[in-house]
């Protein structure tokens, strides 16, 4: 073939220019390179979407089995369940649905300054229920849960294993309206936070936990005031009869000697002088009993009901007191008994009611007469003691046994007598002391050994009303 033969070719039969070809070429692969990476999106996004079907598929089986535990909670909680046992369930549950290592459960104490740990289940750690924890010692910590706040961290935590581990700790106070109460404690061996769903789930139970435990606490509050009630009602009961027995005392021996001096007043028989002059003696010291504990009784009463403030008057207490202590000085020598009082040389002046005080003061002092035998002695102390005036009455010969100690301020309870000294006694003289002391901002107790009993009481210099 010529030249001319090559001229005479169709265009459209001609290749295509290099450089057209080339564009081309490269145009189909970019096109190929393309869809390559579509495909490649697609089964990402593909992988992702069911990634997020699993992960939306877990948080509902999640959500569910957290819904399924808040209605036990509230069920058990509904029908009463010891507090104890559902806060135990509780930690349990929630190491099985959390796939924890441990769960707690801390009480703080009445003065939030301590914390114990109440509750706990763990699958591997050491247990720690009942260890206590001083508030001072993890101040960032419990400064954030006392203020109703979360508490997250993640620490190492050498020991549990041969190798350091990674522990997350969550923490969610447990709270209601009148305070703070306790802190539930998660503890995971993972480096990856607890999510909002689970911080969630947990302030759900920390509230039912809130509701269990103050549940149960205004229950343990009711069930105290009702066995306050019961015991106010034995004493009263106790009370009513013993006074019975009082006063029926003193009736039955005046209408004795009223029946027998009528049986000797027969017409034209002359009486007997000696005889009638003990009737009538019988019939005075009876009808003076009976007054006297009656007049106790009205006392008594009366300060119990109309709890008025005392009237206060500046009074130099030693210079008071030496008086009212030697105006048993006679009945002491005559029953063969030593009287000691013994004060230091000062005393700031003290605010009290002195005819309260003066009242204490002679009950105490008649109790300590019929009660000390012959030989025997009764020292009146008196001291400074800080800001007060502590006062003592001191019995030697005369021991009160320590299960009876507790008795002693009761209505009716009676100090064994030692003395022949016939002063009448009522059963009421030390409830109206304590009662007479309270009234003044005092304290009283009694100690009782070695074959003496001291009756010890506290007076405030400037008692507050």
């Amino acid at each position: 073939m010529n030249l001319n033969q090559l001229k005479s070719i169709p265009e459209w039969t001609q290749l295509p220019s290099p450089p057209i070809f080339c564009s081309e070429v490269s145009m189909q692969l970019d096109m190929a390179t393309e869809e390559a990476k579509l495909q490649q999106q697609i089964q990402y996004l593909q992988i992702q979407l069911e990634l997020e079907r699993q992960e939306y598929t877990h948080q509902l089986e999640q959500i569910q089995k957290f819904q399924s535990l808040l209605q036990y909670i509230t069920e058990q909680i509904r029908d009463g369940l010891d507090d104890r046992k559902l806060l135990t369930i509780i930690t349990q549950k929630l190491v099985d649905l959390l796939q924890l290592n441990r769960c707690q459960i801390e009480l703080y104490h009445p003065c939030l300054t301590s914390v114990t740990v109440t509750y706990e289940y763990t699958s591997s750690l050491p247990h720690c229920q009942g260890l206590t924890r001083e508030i001072a010692d993890f101040p960032q910590i419990y400064q954030s849960l006392l203020q109703r706040k979360i508490w997250q961290s993640v620490e190492i935590m050498p020991g549990y294993h041969a190798s350091l581990q990674l522990v997350n700790q969550l923490a969610c106070p447990i709270f209601y309206h009148q305070g703070v109460l306790g802190n539930i404690w998660l503890i995971r061996q993972t480096e990856a936070k607890f999510g909002e769903l689970e911080i969630s789930f947990l302030q759900q139970v920390a509230n039912k936990c809130a509701i269990a435990i103050g549940q149960s606490q205004l229950h343990a509050k009711t069930k105290a005031q009702l066995q306050e009630i019961a015991k106010q009602e034995r004493h009263k009961n106790e009370f009513i009869k013993h006074l019975a027995q009082e006063l029926r005392t003193p009736i039955t021996n005046i209408s004795l000697a009223a029946q027998t001096l009528e049986s000797l007043m027969t017409p034209g028989e002359i009486l007997d002088p000696k005889i009638v002059s003990q009737l009538l003696q019988i019939l005075h010291h009876e009808c003076g009993r009976e007054n006297k504990l009656l007049k106790d009784l009205l006392t008594f009463a009366y300060l119990k009901n109309h709890p008025e403030p005392p009237i206060l008057i500046t009074i130099n207490f030693l210079t008071w007191l030496s008086p009212i202590v030697e105006s048993f000085r006679d009945v002491t020598s005559c029953q063969q008994q030593l009287l000691h009082l013994d004060m230091p040389t000062e005393i700031p002046p003290v605010s009290t009611d002195i005819t309260d005080l003066e009242k204490i003061i002679t009950l105490l002092l008649n109790q300590a007469c019929q009660c000390t035998a012959p030989g025997k002695s009764i020292t009146v102390t008196a001291d400074l003691n800080a800001d007060t005036v502590e006062l003592k009455v001191s019995i030697s010969g005369v021991e009160i046994p320590q299960h009876e100690l507790s008795q002693v301020f009761q209505p009716f309870y009676r100090i064994p007598k030692h003395s022949s000294w016939q002063a009448q006694n009522t059963g009421l003289e030390l409830i109206l002391v304590k009662t007479m002391v309270q009234r003044l901002d005092g304290l009283i107790y009694v100690t009782s050994a070695n074959s003496q009993t001291t009756f010890i009481m506290q007076f405030p210099l400037l008692p507050v009303f």
